[in-house]
């Protein structure tokens, strides 16, 4: 207001104003019964005018399911037009209305068909100007498909969440535009290390960083194949996934294309994932087993041929020679049930000692040395040695008579670093020894044989008091201060 108009003077300019736009209401067409009716019959939900003395003003087409009497109904008493069950539901509603107050509110009715369909019902008060509240508008909307949609979204949710609780997998969808994971559940935690709820916030330098920089390549290969294939097409890919502690695990990848851009490349992928390490590292030891077979079948079969070459040799006695030929098949197979037994981690020399000499006379035989263990490979070797002196002893040395016995020690010790095995067999009491002759396949395995599979050294001293045979070599395993 200006500072020089005065109060009677700005009320007389808004009464002007007021006339000029009661005036250009009244220009305005007003809107007839028959264009009110045909925008009430454009709408997919029912409507209906009531008026308070109880009649109905106008009823949609989509409220005919609703009426006893066909639509519009005008003027019909609403206890005539409506059906029991509507008009039961209505009641306090309209009387509400009537008073000034919209309610609203979900209700299940049979329609005129007898159908049952759930309704949402929205009663609002209807006015017109001085005459104050007229009637009531009011809204049917028909919610049946979309609270059975609803229902069955639920259930496939709560079903999807029972799957994924059993399932062994981590279930996911990964983003390729966005880099990202915008959804994931199933055993995320047990096969990525990381929960569902961080996957999806995860950003693409962290998710990258997830797989094993070798593996990369691959991934994006199967993305490429992927986009080549039909959607539907499952696809697989070993992948190594890196865990919070640095370290590895092996992956099952199984994925899908889930949907395309524009120009049809992959925008998402559907995949499942689940842990294969054990797996993998059961393959890993299985194939080092079957070569660890391999190289010992070809050398039981040096072993066995040698034995054969050495016991088999022509000149002497067939009985004498298959004799021998049986019983260092039997010493060696021995030591392999040793091995066996041990999962050929190694064995024990005293179980060595035990099983190598059992065919002889033990009571002649001392035997006594530390808690040491030799690696399969020299177990071996070791127990054919045993057999090779026993037998001998047995034939011509301290074992061949009844006075003679064997005195059998070993302990292990350390020079600097290095473990070291040391065992002496010493033959006393029995005939006086002279050296052999020739030199047959017992001189030649404890001579020889021993130094290449113990990677030490053998001496063989054939004294006339008795053989003796010292033995020296290196340990695979440190021994503890108590076995030395």
């Amino acid at each position: 207001m200006a500072s020089s108009e005065t109060p009677e003077a700005e009320l007389r300019r808004l009464r002007a104003r007021v006339a000029e736009l009661e005036a250009e209401l009244s220009a305005k067409p007003t809107i007839d019964r028959a264009s009110l009716y045909r925008t009430l019959e454009s709408a997919p939900w029912g409507v209906m005018a009531l008026s308070v003395d109880g009649r109905i003003d106008v009823a949609s087409r989509a409220a005919q399911r609703w009426l006893a009497v066909p639509a519009p109904a005008f003027g019909v008493a609403a206890d005539e037009a409506l059906l029991p069950a509507l008009r039961e539901a209505l009641e306090a509603p309209l009387a509400a209305a009537f008073e000034g107050h919209a309610t609203e509110g979900d209700v299940t009715l049979r329609d005129i068909e007898g159908e049952v369909r759930a309704l949402r019902l929205l009663v609002s008060p209807r006015a017109s100007g001085p005459k104050g509240i007229t009637g009531a508008v009011v809204t049917l909307y028909d919610v049946t498909e979309t609270q059975a949609l609803d229902r069955t979204v639920r259930e496939n949710e709560a079903r999807l969440t029972h799957i994924n609780a059993v399932t062994p997998t981590a279930n996911y969808i990964f983003d390729f535009l966005e880099g990202r994971v915008p959804w994931a559940a199933g055993m995320m935690e047990a096969v990525y290390g990381v929960s569902a709820e961080a996957m999806q916030a995860a950003d693409r330098t962290f998710l990258r960083g997830l797989i094993h920089p070798e593996d990369f390549p691959r991934v994006m290969a199967r993305v490429a194949a992927l986009a080549k294939q039909p959607d539907g097409v499952v696809m697989e890919l070993e992948l190594r996934i890196r865990r919070a502690d640095g370290s590895y695990r092996w992956i099952l990848d199984r994925g899908a294309v889930f949907e395309r851009d524009a120009a049809g490349r992959v925008a998402q992928t559907l995949n499942a994932a689940i842990d294969i390490d054990e797996r993998k590292r059961a393959e890993e030891r299985r194939s080092l087993l079957i070569n660890e077979l391999n190289h010992r079948v070809k050398n039981t079969l040096a072993a066995v041929q040698s034995i054969a070459r050495q016991s088999l040799r022509s000149g002497r006695d067939p009985a004498e020679m298959s004799a021998a030929f049986t019983s260092r098949l039997v010493s060696l197979s021995a030591a392999h049930d040793i091995l066996t037994r041990e999962h050929w981690e190694g064995a024990a020399v005293r179980e060595i000692v035990q099983v190598a000499l059992a065919p002889f006379d033990e009571a002649r035989i001392q035997a006594s040395g530390a808690e040491v263990r030799l690696g399969a490979r020299a177990a071996i070797a070791l127990s054919m040695a045993l057999h090779e002196l026993a037998t001998n002893a047995a034939k011509y040395g301290a074992l061949s008579g009844d006075a003679g016995r064997v005195i059998l020690g070993w302990r292990a010790h350390c020079e600097g670093e290095q473990a070291r095995f040391e065992l002496e067999w010493r033959e006393v009491g029995g005939p006086p020894v002279t050296p052999p002759r020739r030199r047959g396949f017992g001189w030649r395995l404890l001579s020889q044989g021993l130094r290449a599979d113990l990677n030490g050294e053998a001496e063989l001293h054939f004294d006339p008091e008795g053989v003796v045979c010292r033995i020296s070599a290196p340990l695979e395993t440190a021994p503890r201060p108590d076995q030395i």
